[in-house]
């Protein structure tokens, strides 16, 4: 307790520390009193107080100097998680938030895509909840390490205090998972932790025997029916291009450039209704990040022919024969411009573009998220 108490001192001075030197902090500082404000009467207003269940989803918070929102899909996926699980109630018979990251810079609302949930702080809620008696907290994988570090001896104490507590670590990167020592480090506040998965390839029996806990495909929120759909002569001779870093970046993308009539576009810094209305218009689409990523899998629900490296992280092995799966970035460099130029005829473009819409829609499908949600707060989890 005297660490922890030591710990919030040091965090109070180095804000104010910061509060007098920079103005910046200043300006932050009085943003945010409004938003907490904000924030407290939106929590009145639409929530009881006496509720005895809560599900929290957890949320990386603003821009440091902008107090903007960072836009990813792995944020739109939390978000979407969030608001599927409110349509549950009659299953899991809670109320359902999402909060900012403790201690993460504040902001009100995800303004860059199309939904209807508002933030909260977490700090608001022991104040404010006055019996709960279980409490389920979603918290992304790459938060882990960070979140006992980051809550106040008063919100610990709130946790610990509630007689049934579930912690569920969300996994949307398997590479960003943290090792099982650090998620038995969450045992501090309940023995009662669980693992969802966004993709399939690593919901498997071995990552349930490696980290010993329960695991679930919560899959994902991409689906076909979401997306405007334009065949081969709707479509515009775009490819449009994951912003992700690559050692063979530089070297596809001056490849491409190569090719008469392509544009190239970089899907980033855009809004998520600009982002679909591009990939609707764009002919071709490429990934330099995981591979089974929303820069591939959104362009070819919008008829897009999509191109990507194999990963083995991500993909399941039938994707190794789909069309556009390279097995290295040296044999994607030595045939995207052929690969282009052979394709871009109407029935050949139109066969390998349905061979990868009908296998990406056995993965993403909405009703089978939405059955992998309710599942999951029946207990019915992949592997128990």
């Amino acid at each position: 307790m005297f660490l922890s108490l030591s710990v919030y001192f040091v965090y109070g001075l180095k804000r104010l520390f910061r509060f007098v030197k920079y103005g910046s902090e200043r300006k932050r500082f009085f943003r945010e009193l409004k938003i907490k404000r904000i924030q407290d009467h939106i929590l009145q207003k639409e929530y009881d107080r006496n509720e005895t269940h809560l599900i929290v989803f957890f949320v990386p918070g603003a821009d440091r100097e902008t107090g903007l929102e960072t836009i990813s899909g792995g944020v739109i996926s939390l978000v979407s998680l969030c608001e599927e699980t409110k349509k549950l109630r009659e299953v899991h018979h809670a109320q359902t938030l999402m909060c900012i990251f403790p201690r993460d810079f504040l902001f009100l609302k995800h303004l860059n895509f199309e939904n209807e949930t508002a933030l909260f702080r977490f700090g608001q809620l022991p104040a404010y909840f006055n019996g709960v008696k279980k409490l389920t907290l979603h918290l992304p994988e790459l938060l882990v390490p960070y979140f006992d570090q980051v809550l106040l001896p008063f919100e610990k104490a709130w946790i610990k205090s509630i007689p049934d507590v579930h912690l569920n670590v969300i996994n949307a990167n398997i590479l960003l998972m943290p090792p099982p020592d650090q998620i038995n480090q969450l045992e501090q506040f309940t023995r009662n932790i669980t693992i969802t998965a966004a993709h399939s390839k690593y919901c498997n029996l071995q990552n349930r025997l490696l980290f010993n806990r329960p695991l679930h495909k919560f899959s994902a929120w991409i689906s076909p029916e979401q997306y405007i759909f334009r065949s081969f002569e709707e479509k515009e001779n775009i490819m449009v291009v994951s912003p992700d870093g690559n050692e063979y970046r530089n070297k596809i993308i001056d490849l491409l450039k190569t090719v008469q009539g392509l544009e190239i576009i970089t899907l980033q810094h855009l809004t998520y209704a600009r982002f679909k209305e591009v990939i609707a218009k764009a002919k071709w689409a490429l990934t330099f990040g995981e591979g089974l990523d929303g820069y591939i899998l959104e362009p070819i629900f919008s008829g897009a022919f999509g191109m990507a490296v194999y990963n083995e992280d991500f993909f399941t092995e039938d994707f190794k024969n789909m069309p556009g799966v390279y097995s290295s970035y040296e044999l994607l460099a030595a045939q995207i411009t052929a690969d282009i130029a052979a394709l871009n005829q109407r029935n050949l473009f139109a066969e390998a573009q349905a061979a990868q819409y009908e296998l990406c829609s056995r993965y993403y499908n909405y009703s089978h998220y939405q059955d992998n949600i309710r599942k999951f707060y029946l207990g019915d989890y992949t592997f128990k």
